[in-house]
């Protein structure tokens, strides 16, 4: 049988090619840039070796001279590629599940940190670093060419002390870095060195650490045949820029983790595609039913929010029952009971967000008899309005806030007047200097509470919904605001098909029919008048409401 529920090992996939390959691959249009970089520094590589030759000659005169940096151009075009690849993790981050973002390590401030940092490591897979690891492999290569070429029996000699040149390049690394840590370490305490007359002591330390090893003196050197020199000199340059090499391996290494990071996101297939499905073409009426309807969060397997009555279902007992409701088209609903009870799922689940438990053909919710695993997310989104306990109000002016409900066309001003109008907010806007242009603030905080939620009402309804849902739209505002919020909802109550969800029993005096809820099961529905006199669920609800009152 069928199952929704993620595994998160199925999502950590292998990424079977290189990064490097890939990133070069998505920076194709410049490709012709990084060649001719990588040509420059092998260049560059090949023609270090020829410097050996002159040293050798100048150890003639006693004079030793040091190989001369290595002089390369930046990559130019590493901020468009971190542009790139940050929007296209943008873009794959956006298109995730919902059930992606409940996962404790997909949390807004980590992914924010993600999207921050991990696109700008990529910069040492195709940046400077490429360039250095082009250029110490190919002066390896050269050096050991002009090495046979001056002197094979020397080379050969060498060539087995390589790797021991190798790790002394990186021992001083390591031993540069330590050295650093000392000093800095001495400096912060100066104080205690001083008062334990430790300064002769730390100095002489530090002055023995930088002495270089006078075992062989220039004299000495000098005795050796020039081809001699040669081919150390070529051979040791070779060996001491691969040592090299390894200050950059840290980055390399944190590179390919962000790569593989950020192109797991970018490769990841959602489970419920944005796109996939059926688009019915005739108009949904709004009748909106829920059959044997049981569900889990994909975050929270072992929790059941909707139960099932006793049956093998994913190879689990469960005990309860199924919960099932239809609601008319053009019909008010209620989904009333105490936190936690499946309420706001049942929303999340009527938007696709998640799909229910499969249990068969005729289970899970319908629109109008059509299953909603058969519909493609796209289009049911368009079919429904929602207003949510908090509103969330972009920095713009109420007229593009209004608009932004709409994007499947060019909303006119008459459009967005007459949601406002629906909304109780026109007359406000009026009085405003400058009307509908008026800048609502970051997250609409030039707002009041129950402005920023009319506002989001009039967004809502500037679709036209078959469908409206209201979140505990009233719940977080003081009794005048929600007085003005509820007439505007009343209002609309009856022109399309509305489940409400709410703790305050009072602002669903006027619906249609009320659900009570508890622990994920329908314990009891009706009308809201034939509840009361039932002295149910219900009104034991209202009746303990009322007396905290």
């Amino acid at each position: 049988m069928e199952t929704e529920v993620w595994k998160v090992e199925d999502e950590l996939k292998q990424i079977k090619r290189s990064p490097l390959a890939r990133m070069l691959r998505m920076n194709s249009p410049e490709l012709a840039f990084i060649v001719l970089g990588c040509l420059c520094s092998a260049v560059s590589g090949a023609t270090q070796p020829v410097f050996a030759i002159l040293y050798s000659q100048l150890f003639e005169i006693f004079t030793l001279v040091n190989s001369p940096p290595l002089m390369r151009e930046q990559v130019r075009l590493i901020s468009g590629l971190m542009a790139m690849v940050g929007g296209l993790r943008f873009l794959g981050t956006l298109g995730e599940d919902i059930g992606w973002f409940d996962r404790q390590e997909n949390q807004p401030g980590i992914l924010t940190a993600r999207l921050a940092t991990e696109a700008s490591k990529l910069k040492s897979l195709s940046g400077s670093s490429l360039g250095f690891i082009v250029e110490a492999g190919v002066l390896s290569i050269i050096s050991i060419v002009v090495a046979f070429i001056n002197g094979w029996q020397l080379a050969l000699l060498v060539m087995g002390f390589a790797p021991i040149l190798v790790v002394s390049g990186m021992l001083q690394i390591r031993t540069q870095r330590q050295l650093g840590h000392f000093t800095g370490v001495r400096i912060d305490s100066i104080n205690h060195d001083v008062l334990f007359r430790c300064i002769d002591v730390i100095g002489r330390i530090f002055v023995e650490s930088k002495q270089p090893d006078t075992g062989w003196t220039i004299q000495k050197i000098t005795r050796m045949p020039l081809y001699d020199f040669r081919v150390f000199i070529v051979l040791n340059m070779s060996s001491q820029s691969l040592g090299r090499t390894a200050s950059v391996v840290p980055e390399l290494t944190a590179a390919t983790k962000a790569a593989k990071s950020i192109f797991s996101t970018m490769d990841r297939i959602p489970h419920i595609l944005t796109d996939a499905g059926e688009k019915p073409t005739e108009q949904f009426t709004g009748q909106v039913e829920f059959k044997n309807v049981t569900f889990t969060y994909p975050s929270r397997p072992g929790t059941r929010i909707l139960k099932a009555t006793p049956t093998v279902l994913l190879k689990r007992t469960v005990k309860g029952m199924r919960f099932s409701h239809c609601i008319s088209a053009g019909e008010s609903v209620a989904l009333v009971g105490v936190s936690g009870c499946g309420k706001s799922t049942l929303l999340q689940l009527v938007q696709r967000f998640y799909d229910p438990i499969h249990a068969g053909p005729d289970s899970g919710v319908f629109f109008d008899g059509h299953n909603l695993r058969s519909l493609a997310p796209s289009w049911i989104r368009r079919q429904i309005g929602i207003v949510s306990q908090e509103p969330n109000l972009f920095d713009l002016s109420i007229r593009e806030n209004i608009a932004y409900g709409d994007n499947s066309k060019e909303v006119s001003m008459e459009e967005i007047i007459e949601a406002a109008r629906q909304a109780n907010i026109h007359d406000f806007v009026s009085t405003l200097p400058e009307g509908y242009d008026t800048q609502v603030g970051a997250r609409g905080g030039k707002l009041s509470g129950g402005q920023k939620q009319r506002v989001a009402i009039a967004r809502a309804l500037i679709r036209k919904p078959a469908l409206l849902l209201l979140d505990e739209a009233t719940s977080a505002l003081d009794n005048e605001s929600e007085r003005i919020v509820q007439q505007a909802l009343d209002g609309i109550v009856g022109t399309c098909t509305s489940i409400v969800v709410a703790h305050r029993l009072t602002t669903v005096e006027n619906v249609d029919k009320i659900v009570v809820m508890e622990n994920g099961r329908k314990i009891e529905a009706g009308a809201p008048a034939a509840l009361l006199q039932a002295k149910g669920a219900f009104y034991a609800l209202h009746h303990t409401e009322q007396t905290r009152i």
